[in-house]
């Protein structure tokens, strides 16, 4: 089976479980009565997480190629310092939603908290 095959096959059943684990999260959100803005943070959070093992198995699927192509050192490709760099980019907007996402919730267990004294 070609790579491309494969990384085609391992995107879709890659797609399909993280949008299942979207909904799950909105309705689980729904559920707890999580604030939207905490609710926005998780999904921005697991769409960052989505778009980072995207590229993950793209830099795998080209690193592969390269192998098969014979090339001696694959991370002098310019198109794989390209992903790495976007990895590198997505990583730290990851970051930073995660931070995001602790700091509401950090604001919202205190508006709670305030409101029961």
């Amino acid at each position: 089976m070609k790579a491309v095959e494969v990384w085609r096959r391992a995107k879709e059943s890659f797609y399909k479980a993280m949008e299942s684990i979207i909904e799950k999260t909105q309705k689980v959100a729904e559920k707890t009565k999580e604030s939207t803005a905490v609710v926005k943070c998780k999904l921005t959070v697991k769409r960052l997480e989505l778009k980072i093992a995207e590229k993950f198995a793209e830099l795998g699927n080209k690193v592969y190629e390269l192998h098969l192509k014979g090339e001696e050192n694959p991370l002098q490709n310019d198109e794989v310092k390209v992903l790495l760099e976007e990895i590198s980019n997505l990583d730290k907007e990851l970051t930073q939603a995660n931070t995001a996402l602790e700091d509401q919730i950090a604001k919202e267990k205190e508006a709670v908290e305030g409101s029961n004294t």
